[in-house]
């Protein structure tokens, strides 16, 4: 009696020729948000995509440059300000910070790739183009430059754990904790606790760029 081979269960596979860029890059984007860069390699997202691995290897010659092309592509987002000086560094300002928030993860590797980014790069070149045009020198300019690339990647790191400021319950709850700390340890904390103003993050974020361009007590370069 012949024996019958042992039937196998094919894996569904990407059909021969429709892997290209933009779905690789989509599956890095969904690994990055679900479960972190960390969970990036070029094997989890072939298995993602249902292809061999190899066939990443013929877009991206390796990890790197998968993560260096994903930040590109979403630095890309970031299209020129439609204001000039001071006001249009502050508008690319502003879509950095959302392009960070909306890319969970993006944030541990951006400053990694800064020089692999050409449209990361392109963003720098705007923000210091419209301080210099606003009367900044080089020197002020680097520094601002500077003190707003650790604003915007602290303030996207926060982004998730602060309290919605319409989550009434749970502002009470922070509220309510700071009214528990010992009085005679903590009386400042207490006492700014109650009057800390009710605001969403885009608020706090844009209060804080206005000082940074232009400090509370002072005129702002070239003014």
């Amino acid at each position: 009696m012949t024996e019958k081979p042992a039937k196998t269960t094919a894996r569904a596979t990407t059909p021969r020729g429709s892997l290209n860029r933009r779905r690789i890059l989509d599956a890095v984007a969904a690994t990055v948000a679900e479960k972190g860069v960390d969970a990036v390699t070029m094997r989890a997202i072939a298995t993602e995509l249902k292809v061999d691995p190899m066939a990443l290897y013929r877009h991206f010659r390796d990890k790197d440059a998968l993560l260096a092309a994903f930040v590109d592509d979403v630095f890309a987002e970031i299209g020129p300000p439609e204001k000039t000086g001071v006001e249009g560094a502050k508008e690319l300002a502003r879509q950095y910070f959302r392009a960070l928030v909306a890319h969970p993860g993006l944030v541990n590797i951006t400053l990694e790739h800064a020089l692999d980014s050409p449209h990361q790069l392109l963003m720098g070149e705007r923000i210091y183009r419209g301080m210099l045009d606003a009367g900044y020198d080089i020197e002020t300019a680097v520094m601002v430059f500077s003190g707003l690339q650790r604003f915007v990647l602290g303030s996207a790191l926060m982004y998730p754990r602060r309290t919605d400021p319409e989550d009434l319950p749970g502002w009470n709850r922070v509220r309510g904790r700071f009214r528990d700390l010992d009085p005679e340890q903590f009386p400042t904390l207490r006492q700014v606790n109650e009057q800390v103003p009710r605001m969403n993050q885009e608020e706090v974020f844009g209060r804080w760029l206005d000082w940074i361009f232009d400090p509370p007590g002072s005129r702002a370069a070239g003014a």
